[in-house]
């Protein structure tokens, strides 16, 4: 048997290993709120990474001063134990997710807001987002409607973004941009579209085949970029706040992608 496939059967041991533990936490911890809860999960994400070979090269932090709407470009599932260990935001989702296998019951562990994307619900769904907002939530919102190979960043979906515009809500939140780029292998070799579908899921590929592959990789470098936070006071209208956002993401992909400074620290030790 290879090494990479004795790694792979490895780390399917350590993640169930994991998962059952900290479940058995979350569901201990119920009757105590949501802050017991949003420890649990930070743990885990923090142990996914390392299970799965994932160091991160952070820049900037998420706002805490403001319920936020983090807007980050999206380019596999791992985005989110990255995004996990960073925040305590609520994950936004397309409502198809809740029913993907192993995936789906891991969302609605995490408590992830479900959406659908159809026009005729954007409306309530903005309220339902905005009010979760003025009670002091954050959330994690990946405007870009669906995943990427992580070399650029798609136009994003503006409607929910209108949480931000004048008179939704009645206090200050926060939008901010954050970056998320899959830059090299463990081995020191830099993604580009020749091997970005080692760790990006987008387009028609199975989820199940890919995390497999993904198993037995020895890992992989992100670089993540916080932005500075816009806030809604400055805001004049969704349709200019997302291509806004959009430049900002492109740009700092393109820089994070050209630095290669040596590998970062393991996850344990950032976060």
């Amino acid at each position: 048997m290879s090494l990479a496939r004795l790694r792979a059967i490895a780390r399917v041991a350590g993640f169930a290993l994991l998962t059952i533990s900290l479940l058995g936490c979350w569901f201990a911890t119920l009757p105590l709120g949501r802050a017991p809860r949003r420890l649990w999960r930070r743990l885990w994400c923090r142990g996914v990474l390392l299970l799965l070979g994932i160091r991160l090269d952070i820049r900037g932090a998420a706002c805490r001063a403001y319920p936020t709407v983090l807007v980050p470009n999206h380019v596999s599932y791992l985005d989110i134990p990255v995004l996990g260990v960073l925040c305590d935001a609520t994950f936004v989702a397309k409502s198809e997710v809740a029913d993907w296998p192993l995936m789906g019951f891991l969302a609605r562990i995490m408590e992830t807001m479900f959406v659908r994307r159809h026009w005729r619900e954007a409306k309530r769904q903005r309220d339902a987002l905005a009010a979760r907002l003025a009670r002091g939530e954050s959330f994690v919102l990946f405007a870009e409607g669906t995943s990427s190979d992580g070399l650029d960043v798609r136009p994003l979906k503006t409607s929910l973004l209108s949480v931000a515009e004048p008179g939704i809500i009645d206090r200050p939140i926060a939008v901010q941009p954050v970056v998320l780029a899959y830059r090299r292998l463990a081995c020191g070799t830099p993604i580009d579209a020749s091997n970005a579908d080692r760790y990006a899921w987008w387009g028609d590929m199975t989820l199940l085949p890919h995390l497999w592959r993904a198993l037995h990789a020895p890992g992989v470098e992100v670089a993540v970029r916080i932005g500075e936070p816009v806030l809604s006071w400055s805001v004049t209208s969704r349709k200019e706040l997302g291509p806004e956002l959009r430049a900002w993401l492109r740009a700092e992909l393109a820089t994070a992608r050209r630095l290669s400074p040596s590998l970062a620290e393991p996850v344990a030790a950032v976060a």
